[in-house]
């Protein structure tokens, strides 16, 4: 066995050959009897990916393409017995997943013993250990009873490493697992969450209500434990979704109640397959964290479980959750403050399990569930609804996001505006210079942004259709460009541009000619709109907590906002943790992986995720540039014209320091306002502050809204 591993020697660099047909490649793996997991796992890749490779439905490319076919060499080498013909990629198949150590090939045993991992009974051993092959075991056999208890072991720790190698010895497991209850017998009268904090008494759970509860757990074990015991968790926000399990915040001194590290991992002891302590004490009983590994937010879930209905999350403040992240919740809260906060933000949105993007991305999928088997019994956990997004489909290659593997020299064109101009002389006469700000610019009118679950198709010289999503190659420069205001569009000749870009060209009385695109045909969703009505009625409660109605008129409200600086400050924050959760959503559905396996890869594959979708931010972009161009456009009917832009922050000259100086102008098509798509006051400038931006090449918008508070 150990010539599996050692065949490096053997082999010779020549060309690359091909890959074996698609039925040779099930073969292969059925002679070894490794599953499409454990295969998976060893190429850095998803089970759904590999299955389609092995169904030739999608064939490996780049550097996945060679780590595939070398694993499938060496064991055809090692089936044969003779040496093939593949050169060594550069990233190595990932033994540890097959189940097989280099020089210590797993065993069979005589005797089935606990499973270091799920505590299951296997005859499979692994470097001297009983241990399931690859990095995921089976569901557990309901008919077995549970197995004893295996003799203490001393734990080990593993080398650091950039790609962790595989655990070593952990602590001996109790006799039984940590099981998950029912989603039908879960209650959540306990609310979503409880902030953990430790005094003399011992450890207290702090409730989103108010209340306090002893917990009486010394370890992560007990904790999860008591959790789950605990009627903590959040019912679907719509009945045909699934449940949001429990959030459990650990203070410092929770952490340090609980004997848990009080600084955050770093580089190998973030991989879920590392030997952290944290991670030591979950296989205890037989849990996992997931592809995420470990960080500041946590999604735990058992070993044989599903995550996505089977979990408990964990934010840990001294490792950075809610106070140095995108939350920016004060630091000083009392836990009971804390845990109103979050629980404030969960009632009115969902429960937190990441940052406000991240929240508001999931929000999506909250309020348009897809349908949902248990990963592993296949029962039915969410029915789901017709306009979910269901399908994982590659982006065009003009979509794709730097990095994807598919990514190209052609992109999208569509950006923000990142514009600026030296003032004319009629304007540096003016004495000031007034910043405003389009409220969630992005988000605002997103909601009637249609979306289609189908996968785009590429069409040459197509006839324009504003109803159908995808990406134009098509010509959009503006014939007569106004010297005073920025471009309409973010090109000049020949680009990609999606569907709102060439419905604003079209608005404009242009024509467009596309000469190929990539369309998404099909049936066309408002997809945003359930998710923006949401996140508006929950943004409107915090402005009112704060004192900002939509029915205090212009002077009041710019006296309110004048005053905010000195309002609330845990509200602040919840308003600006909601903007962030309309705005920053948008840039989750193009994000990079973030698993630990894949940080490193030069070019990775599409995430197996229905809602990676970047072509829907480059329409919300393009949406967003068109909205601002548009009331630009219709304001310099009065001679106001900008002075700079940077995505919806606007600079205009003045004569006076009021913002109402522009707005109360005729044709004037901004309005002072909290709703998206209206404006505030950020800041006032003095001309010669301007000029010496402008003196420095700086675009003064920018800079203003870099270093000016959003509220």
């Amino acid at each position: 066995m150990d010539a599996l591993f050692d065949s490096d020697e053997v082999f010779i660099a020549k060309p690359r050959p091909t890959l074996p047909t698609p039925a040779e490649r099930v073969s292969l793996r059925a002679a070894f009897e490794l599953t499409a997991w454990q295969i998976a796992d060893a190429c850095d890749t998803s089970e759904e990916t590999l299955l389609a490779w092995e169904q030739g439905t999608s064939p490996p490319l780049g550097e996945e393409a060679a780590t595939y076919g070398y694993l499938l060499a060496t064991l055809q080498a090692r089936l044969t017995g003779k040496p093939t013909q593949w050169p060594v990629p550069s990233l190595l198949p990932d033994w540890a997943a097959l189940g097989r150590l280099k020089h210590a090939p797993p065993a069979t045993a005589a005797g089935e013993e606990p499973c270091l991992r799920c505590h299951e009974p296997t005859t499979q051993h692994v470097s001297g250990r009983p241990q399931h092959l690859g990095t995921r075991c089976p569901a557990p056999d309901a008919s077995r009873p549970p197995a004893p208890a295996a003799p203490p072991r001393q734990p080990q720790r593993a080398p650091a490493a950039p790609v962790p190698a595989p655990r070593a010895a952990q602590p001996a497991p109790p006799s039984r697992h940590l099981p998950y209850p029912a989603a039908r017998g879960r209650h959540y009268s306990g609310g979503p969450l409880a902030v953990l904090a430790a005094d003399d008494g011992g450890l207290v759970a702090h409730l989103a209500d108010g209340r306090a509860r002893p917990c009486p757990v010394s370890d992560l074990p007990s904790l999860l434990d008591w959790t789950l015991r605990a009627p903590l968790g959040a019912a679907p926000i719509r009945d045909e979704g699934l449940p949001s399990g429990p959030l459990l915040v650990l203070t410092f001194t929770a952490l340090d109640h609980l004997g848990l590290p009080t600084e955050a991992p770093a580089g190998a002891e973030r991989h879920p397959r590392s030997d952290h302590l944290l991670l030591n004490h979950l296989r205890t009983i037989g849990w996992q964290s997931d592809d995420h590994g470990l960080g500041p937010w946590m999604r735990l879930h058992p070993t044989t479980g599903d995550p996505a209905c089977e979990s408990v999350h964990l934010a840990v403040t001294p490792w950075g959750a809610l106070h140095e992240d995108a939350w920016r919740l004060p630091d000083d809260l009392s836990p009971t403050q804390l845990a109103t906060a979050i629980g404030q933000y969960a009632n009115l949105v969902r429960t937190p399990t990441g940052e406000p993007s991240t929240c508001g991305h999931r929000l999506m999928s909250d309020l348009r569930p897809p349908e949902h088997r248990h990963t592993v019994t296949r029962a039915l956990i969410a029915r789901g609804v017709p306009s979910a997004l269901t399908t994982c489909t590659d982006p065009a290659p003009c979509e794709a996001p730097p990095g994807h593997r598919l990514a190209g020299e052609d992109t999208l064109a569509d950006t923000d505006i990142d514009w600026w101009r030296p003032p004319t002389p009629e304007e540096a006469s003016r004495p000031h210079v007034v910043c405003f700000a389009v409220n969630l610019h992005h988000f605002a009118d997103s909601n009637n942004l249609r979306v289609s679950d189908a996968p785009a198709h590429h069409v040459f010289h197509p006839d324009f259709d504003p109803k159908t999503p995808g990406s134009w190659l098509v010509d959009l420069s503006d014939n007569d460009p106004h010297p005073l205001l920025p471009p309409a569009f973010a090109s000049q000749g020949l680009a990609w541009h999606t569907t709102p870009a060439l419905a604003y060209a079209a608005l404009r009385g242009l024509r467009p000619q596309p000469v190929r695109a990539w369309l998404r045909h099909g049936k066309t969703v408002p997809y945003f709109d359930p998710w923006y009505k949401h996140v508006r009625l929950a943004r409107l409660a915090v402005l009112d907590s704060l004192g900002l109605t939509n029915d205090l008129d212009t002077p009041d409200l710019l006296a309110a906002l004048r005053d905010l600086p000195r309002a609330d400050r845990v509200q602040r924050a919840l308003l600006n943790a909601l903007d962030a959760t309309a705005q920053d959503a948008f840039t989750v559905l193009d994000q990079a992986p973030a698993q630990p396996d894949q940080a490193l890869l030069t070019s990775w594959p599409t995430p197996h995720d229905p809602t990676w979708r970047p072509d829907l931010r480059a329409a919300a972009t393009a949406n967003a540039r068109a909205n601002v161009h548009r009331k630009l456009s219709r304001t310099a009917r009065d001679g106001h014209f900008p002075l700079a832009v940077a995505d919806g922050h606007l600079l205009y000259a003045t004569r006076t320091p009021d913002l109402t100086e522009i707005t109360e102008a005729p044709n004037c098509d901004f309005r002072i306002g909290l709703s998206p798509g209206q404006i505030r006051p950020v800041a006032v400038r003095p001309m010669a502050w301007y000029q010496a931006q402008c003196s420095d090449n700086t675009n003064a918008a920018r800079a203003l809204k870099n270093s000016c508070a959003p509220w």
